[in-house]
């Protein structure tokens, strides 16, 4: 499950990669300026894309959350069936057990008893 898990993590970030590198809507921007100033206006660039692939990575993380919550919760109702199942189906055998041994019991006494006669 883990590596399920990682792997589908890992198809979210290059698709986050991937869709931050080829599908902005404006194209480049064009830098303007000095060298410094260019060099800050791609800082701007770099941290409004980073800050856009963090965004899309925590929704992606939290519905991923979501689904793990999901599926351990069935997992505990599926495993608390079973317990109970497998506890119902205890109490039945004891139960036999019980009735089983009385009657032994009863016999034993009996037999004493017929013994004794």
């Amino acid at each position: 499950m883990n590596k399920a898990i990682l792997s589908i993590l890992s198809v979210f970030m290059l698709g986050s990669f991937f869709n931050l590198a080829f599908a902005d809507d404006a194209g480049p921007k064009q830098l303007t300026g000095t060298p410094s100033e260019q060099i800050q206006q791609l800082n701007s660039q770099l941290q409004a894309q980073l800050l856009q692939i963090q965004t899309t990575q925590k929704q992606q993380v939290d519905a991923l959350n979501t689904q793990l919550q999901n599926q351990i919760k069935q997992m505990q109702t599926q495993l608390q069936d079973q317990i109970q199942k497998v506890n119902a189906q205890t109490q039945d055998q004891m139960q036999k057990i019980q009735t089983t041994l009385q009657d032994q019991i009863k016999q034993v006494q009996q037999q004493l008893i017929d013994s004794k006669k």
